[in-house]
């Protein structure tokens, strides 16, 4: 609050200035006009020499107030009161002395705008309406009020056609202002009118404005709208904020903020192409390559050199930022994240540990880097990391959660077991956000790893029922776990192909159904599935080849079964109970070496 207050302390002067000079004028015109008082009288005309008459004499007609403006003298000087207790946080002293204010002089817009939306925030929204009410007859041009009406209509009333009725008001008055159009925008989306929102838009389009903030600002509106439902977008949204944000550019001269901030808009909407040429211009207006500013941009036109699929020329241009500017940690992530798309990750371990060198504040940095240990097997040294990172960020449960998870890759099942616990209890303190469907997957599956079967089946029921549509993992989970177990196998079942009708061609999930028909004793059908799931899985997978395996054993096909279950020993070579199959399929195979038909 005080920040703000400061903000508005030179705009407050300004109005002090002028008010108390206006103040002291109609005080000095009401003194003038005042009539006698009960002041000692003296007879006989003033002595020449007096400095100041003893009989107050009224005032010459042409001096005196009206009506009408002593009442304008006394509104400012009640104002003026009210600037000074709000300055001494009297706040609601100085909120009844504009109250008064208004009384007196309802046409000072700004301020009727402003006790409005004061008293709206405490509950009073009819009163709010009637300030400006009172406000719009006497100054009834002021777009401002009508404009807060319409907000106060529909925010605290739910009155759509009113709040749209005095939003067409304001913009009327005062059609090259942007504000009325993106209230009627928000209005119309709010009351799924998409086409009369489209229609406004386009109505704003065809001002002839020349202010390059009016139409950046438009743009990055609209561009706000899309990043809230991007599955929403469809290519006309993005042509129609190309235009906008291109409009913006012809009238923005060499202004490289601005032109920054297009190219960023551009950068976030995944349009990289118009975003590099900017960038470009930008560091040619800006000369001096090692100012700050000039080092960020450099950085945004590797991203985007990155998201246009220049790889090359991003990683040449980073590394070159890196050879110039060695001590630039964010250089150092940028190019890390590259190298781990490209599933580069020693390339990008190395980077991601020189900016945790250079900037330790960041949990981030600590987080990639150990995100880097686990996908090099590096599970100890990840460990490590996040332990120190949570003493260090104590206040952050992400980090106790990804300890938890390192600790579950690492095979160290109860240890993950109670550091999930740990991370759950802080999240729901703190960050109860982070509980999601992920969440309680890994927590699930590391209990069902630890031995801990039906907390197991509680938190993967927990996964599945707070994110529905991102539960194919989950779903597959419990129902292979039951599937396994010969346990539940209806829902089981249920649970696999809910998990197949989101990610059909997954080999993982295609296997578990073919377990699923395998332990119901349709081998024909498991077959099928299981080879399907084999052809798919990459890398290969021992547990795929042992169920091909078991289920040729089934058919009578005994040669075929250990094909499948040797190439099952080859990937897992401490499974004994491949072992033994193996054994017992060779001695089968000795006695019998014409496989039977398969059933």
């Amino acid at each position: 609050m005080n920040s703000l207050r400061d903000e508005a302390l030179p705009a407050k002067r300004k109005w002090r200035r002028s008010f108390v000079s206006l103040v002291v004028l109609a005080n000095g015109l009401s003194l003038f006009a005042s009539p006698p008082s009960v002041a000692p009288s003296r007879k006989g005309p003033a002595m020449q020499g007096d400095a100041v008459p003893q009989d107050i004499q009224p005032a010459v007609l042409d001096l005196q107030l009206s009506p009408e403006d002593g009442r304008k003298a006394d509104a400012m000087a009640t104002f003026m009161t009210a600037l000074i207790d709000e300055d001494n946080a009297e706040t609601d002293k100085a909120f009844e002395e504009y109250r008064k204010t208004l009384d007196l002089d309802p046409s000072y817009t700004e301020l009727a705008v402003k006790v409005a939306t004061e008293l709206a925030r405490r509950g009073d929204a009819a009163g709010a309406i009637n300030v400006l009410k009172d406000s719009i007859k006497a100054s009834p041009k002021q777009p401002s009020v009508y404009l807060c009406l319409s907000q106060l209509y529909a925010k605290y009333l739910n009155k759509q056609e009113l709040a749209v009725k005095y939003a067409t008001q304001a913009l009327d008055l005062n059609p090259r202002e942007l504000p009325p159009y993106l209230a009627l925008y928000e209005l119309y989306t709010a009351g799924n009118r998409e086409k009369n929102a489209n229609q406004i838009i386009d109505r704003a389009m065809k001002q002839e404005n020349k202010s390059p903030e009016y139409w950046f600002q438009l743009g990055e509106f609209l561009a706000g709208h899309l990043m809230k439902e991007p599955a929403a977008a469809v290519p006309d949204d993005l042509k129609r904020l190309t235009v906008i944000f291109k409009e913006s550019l012809s009238y923005a001269g060499e202004d490289t903020g601005l032109i920054t901030r297009i190219a960023d808009y551009f950068l976030l909407l995944k349009q990289p192409k118009e975003a590099i040429p900017l960038y470009l211009k930008v560091m040619s207006l800006k000369g001096n390559a090692d100012e700050p500013a000039t080092l960020a941009v450099r950085n945004k036109l590797a991203r985007s050199l990155w998201a246009n699929s220049q790889i090359d020329e991003a990683v040449a241009l980073l590394k070159q930022l890196i050879k110039e500017n060695p001590l630039r940690y964010e250089s150092y992530g940028l190019l890390g994240e590259i190298y781990e798309q490209l599933a580069d990750f020693q390339n990008a371990l190395a980077n991601y540990q020189q900016a945790l060198l250079l900037d330790s504040s960041q949990p981030s940095n600590y987080l990639r880097v150990a995100d880097m240990y686990l996908k090099t097997r590096q599970f100890n040294k990840a460990i490590s990391l996040l332990v120190e990172a949570r003493v260090k960020f104590s206040e952050l449960p992400e980090i106790t959660y990804s300890l938890a998870v390192a600790r579950s890759q690492a095979g160290r099942y109860q240890e993950a077991i109670a550091t999930f616990e740990e991370a759950l209890h802080e999240a729901e303190a703190t960050q109860p956000e982070m509980l999601n469907g992920a969440f309680y997957f890994a927590y699930g599956s590391t209990a069902e790893q630890g031995g801990m079967t039906d907390r197991a089946v509680e938190l993967l029921r927990k996964s599945i029922e707070i994110d529905p549509a991102n539960s194919a993992q989950a779903c597959n989970y419990l129902g292979y776990l039951w599937v396994d177990r010969g346990e539940h196998l209806d829902e089981a079942a249920g649970l696999i192909k809910r998990a197949l009708e989101m990610e059909p061609e997954n080999p993982a999930f295609l296997d578990s159904l073919g377990w699923y028909y395998f332990k119901t004793a349709s081998y024909d059908k498991a077959l099928a599935e299981l080879q399907k799931a084999a052809a798919a899985i990459r890398p290969e997978d021992a547990i795929v080849y042992e169920h091909l395996g078991d289920t040729f054993l089934k058919l009578n096909n005994t040669p075929e079964a250990l094909v499948y279950w040797q190439k099952a020993a080859k990937l897992d070579p401490g499974n004994k109970g491949v072992l033994l199959k193996i054994e017992d399929s060779k001695q089968k195979v000795s006695a019998n070496p014409t496989p039977a038909a398969a059933k």
